[in-house]
């Protein structure tokens, strides 16, 4: 049934978050400074992160340790950066004669063909091996095609380093009298460039023609100050900037330049503009990633995007004991007054170095410390309270939640109650939001794509290429007016108008629409070819959750005291007919009486018992009637009060009968009022349906979110597979078993048990394989079994964890 009311909503305005990949071609460090130079030019690319690919071919791929990582950055889009000629010639300096002997114009002088040449873009592969991996763990926007479930090769944007964009991933132009402010890294270090440059930004020599630059010298007495900046992004305040700036203006008297004023000026600034930085999760580990390949900088990006204290050092400025080690040490010991007071150890991780050599590392970071005492007063000397460095692995620094925007100054936190209707799980906003323009637009134009988050309390969706654009949106005459993609904690849309826009119409005003666990279900099962429907069983528990009203409502019946009512109206197996305790069987099917209710309530009162009757009644779980007997042919039924007057037909042979003494229990001096429960809640509970409801409301317990959906077959080409459990868990995909028994069945065992559950789990991108039992333990090797399928079947995206879930029933 459709209902209708005001709920709140929660709306952001923001810059783009996206991910640059690049190809590291032979030397990586170079490839990873003019992709940082790239994302410096963007609109919030101040938030954007790398994802470096090795190889030069259209299938290749990120490496699979970023991608955990990257499904936490939740990416708008996804960019390729085009190499140019001029980094085909650092890599390979003939590169430069042969192009200008080759293209050269008549009468031209080398080095001025060489300049017209060296920003030409190099035939770049595709990147169908990239965008495949982005669809299986991403979900970014696809584009205008209203139907299209995967993010394709087509949807990667390419950026250069010259020209300029003003709507998605906008270029930010020069403003007047604020120059950019760089500094000279070319007597540095290139490794320890790259590391100043990804906290401060970079400016391509192609892009400088678009903006006002300034760029500082770097002295040798200046290294311990630019380790500083590597590691911790900010200036050291003993650092004479001044200096520098009238050094870099020729000498004309000025005021210099501060520490604030240099940090609020780089490349990264620049690209901030006309936004604040917002943390939403907190607290957030420091982490720092160790190792020496584009892997471990591109890792170090990721974490500092969702953790805001994150640093990447190579190992060999730890190592060689000189004036680096000493620097990138006293700045490292920086972070141990950075956080938000929790007490979180400092997380030391690496895709390159081994879990050993982490663990020694960690070691040599905390035995300073671990032998500087601290005296209070006249007291003992006690250990010194600091942060520990801890080694983890990169799955256990994947469990550590974070998100950092770049949101618009005035609507980066909006509530508004609008008006929704909702049914079967989903729910539609009846008018458009209320949303002002973002403020960059004012200086970077009409034209410029913002991005607006809207989430909904309690209706968490799972960020997946799979939920199309037709689902998040309401249909309506005409083409849609936006392309919107389920975030991370929120529906995402773009602010242009892309259907029929006018001056006084330029932004989008979709009316938005937030699918029920049953339209997800369907949307990722069709984007893999294969479909859902309802089981038998699922059909069941949907009817009974109608009449609860929700399966929270059902569950809390199934597992409290209400339990051992519903209970007392299944008779004993071998009791056919008569009485039982606590009711009266006719035909297997049990009746119960006020009296036994309030008994097995264990209530002195009627108080207890009449009102759970009177609910009960109200929700139709329970028929109120009589017990009677035809008069002609002796056949006992149980008659609804409806179908019961001064007379009565039977139900047998249709006689109608008088309501006289005779009719009912010989010994009831009036006929006398009994209960009948509802057939489908009989069936439920006789078949075990309550075990996937009683495992549902488990796993809902902390959670923020669940959308429910009742227990579905799933088919594809290779058949069906029947699931109890299909539920979304704060955004997370969880699909299972939850039997009353211990065991898996299949015609040929566990382990094709097991295979099929796994592939009903790849077909929806489950996160999570629940085994839910009502007893104490799974048969033996059943979560082998399932594990072992997973590692073996699991064709694409993250794997699911396999959780066991034991003891499910009431009481529970």
């Amino acid at each position: 049934m459709q209902q209708t009311e005001y709920r709140p909503v929660a709306v952001r305005l923001r810059a783009p978050r996206f991910a640059l990949a690049y190809h590291t071609m032979s030397d990586w460090v170079h490839m990873a400074r003019k992709a940082v130079a790239g994302v410096s030019r963007v609109w919030g690319g101040a938030g954007a992160v790398l994802l470096p690919v090795a190889e030069t071919s259209a299938q290749a791929q990120a490496a699979d340790a970023l991608l955990p990582l990257l499904r936490l950055y939740d990416p708008d889009h996804v960019a390729g950066l085009l190499p140019t000629l001029a980094d085909a010639a650092h890599m390979d300096p003939s590169v430069i004669s042969h192009m200008v002997a080759r293209c050269a114009l008549p009468g031209e002088a080398p080095d001025a063909a060489w300049q017209r040449l060296s920003s030409h873009a190099l035939s770049a592969p595709g990147w169908e091996g990239l965008a495949s991996q982005v669809d299986a763990w991403c979900s970014p926007f696809k584009g205008v095609g209203q139907k299209q479930q995967r993010f394709s090769a087509h949807n990667v944007h390419h950026m250069g380093h010259a020209g300029t964009s003003r709507r998605s991933l906008a270029t930010v132009p020069a403003q007047p009298g604020e120059p950019v402010v760089m500094l000279d890294l070319s007597g540095v270090d290139s490794a320890v460039a790259l590391m100043v440059e990804s906290r401060i930004g970079g400016v391509h020599p192609d892009a400088r023609t678009h903006l006002d630059t300034l760029e500082l010298p770097v002295d040798e007495e200046d290294l311990p100050a630019i380790i500083h900046l590597a590691v911790t992004g900010k200036p050291r305040a003993d650092w004479d900037l001044a200096d520098r700036y009238r050094r870099a203006v020729g000498g004309v008297p000025t005021s210099g330049l501060t520490a604030g004023e240099f940090s609020d000026s780089t490349p990264f600034a620049h690209s901030a503009r006309w936004t604040v930085q917002a943390e939403l999760s907190r607290p957030t580990p420091i982490v720092w990633i160790v190792g020496e390949t584009a892997e471990d900088h591109a890792l170090a990006m990721l974490c500092d995007r969702l953790y805001q204290h994150a640093v990447w050092i190579p190992p060999r400025l730890l190592s060689d004991g000189g004036p680096f080690t000493r620097a990138v040490k006293a700045a490292l010991s920086t972070f141990q007054g950075v956080g938000h007071g929790d007490g979180l150890p400092i997380l030391l991780a690496s895709t390159s170095q081994s879990q050993s050599d982490l663990q020694a590392l960690a070691e040599d970071f905390n035995r300073p410390f671990a032998a500087m005492p601290l005296c209070v007063d006249d007291g003992p000397p006690m250990p010194l309270s600091a942060r520990k460095v801890k080694a983890v692995t990169l799955a256990q620094l994947a469990t550590h939640d974070g998100m950092t925007l770049f949101a618009d100054p005035d609507a980066y936190q909006i509530s508004q109650q609008v008006p929704t209707s909702h049914e079967g799980g989903s729910v539609s906003l009846l008018m458009p939001l209320q949303l002002p323009e973002a403020r960059a637009a004012a200086h970077l134009g009409a034209d410029l794509h913002w991005y607006i988050d809207v989430s909904l309390p309690f209706h968490v969706l799972p960020a997946r290429t799979a939920i199309s654009d037709p689902s998040l949106t309401q249909k309506t005459g005409g083409i849609p007016d936006t392309v919107t993609r389920a975030a991370r904690h929120a529906v995402s849309f773009i602010s242009a108008n892309m259907g029929f826009s006018t001056p006084a119409n330029p932004h989008a005003r979709p009316l938005l629409h937030f699918p029920s666990a049953d339209q997800v279900f369907e949307e990722l099962a069709g984007a893999r070819g294969a479909t859902v429907e309802r089981s038998s069983a699922g059909v069941r528990a949907a009817i009974a959750v109608e009449m609860w009203g929700s399966p929270e409502a059902l569950a809390d019946d199934l597992s409290g005291p209400t339990r051992s009512v519903l209970d007392a109206f299944l008779p004993p197996a071998k009791k056919r007919d008569g009485a039982y305790d606590p009711g009266y069987a006719i035909r297997g099917n049990g009746y119960v009486a006020l009296e036994d209710i309030q008994q097995t309530l264990g209530d002195d009162t009627f108080d207890a018992g009449r009102d759970l009757v009177d609910r009960l009644l109200m929700a139709r779980v329970l028929r109120r009637g009589l017990l009677l007997n035809c008069a002609r042919c002796r056949y006992e039924a149980f008659y609804r009060i409806d179908l019961v007057g001064p007379a009565f037909d039977c139900e047998a042979c249709g006689h109608t009968s008088p309501l006289t003494r005779g009719r009912w229990y010989a010994k009831d001096a009036e006929p006398h009022w009994y209960y009948a429960l509802d057939q489908v809640v009989q069936d439920l509970l006789q078949q075990n349906g309550d075990v996937p409801l009683l495992a549902a409301q488990r796993l809902r317990q902390n959670s923020y979110s669940m959308l429910w959906s009742p227990e579905l077959v799933v088919t594809d080409a290779e058949g069906s597979v029947e699931l109890d459990l299909c539920l979304i868990v704060d955004g997370r995909v969880i699909i299972g078993e939850a039997k009353s028994n211990h065991t898996l069945k299949a015609s040929n065992g566990t382990r094709e048990a097991a295979a099929r559950l796994v592939r009903a789990a790849q077909l929806l991108s489950a996160d999570e394989i629940v085994l839910a039992t009502g007893k104490r333990a799974w048969a033996k090797d059943t979560l082998c079994a399932v594990n072992a399928a997973v590692n073996e079947r699991w064709a694409s995206g993250p794997r699911p964890v396999v959780t066991e879930l034991v003891n499910v029933g009431a009481g529970t």
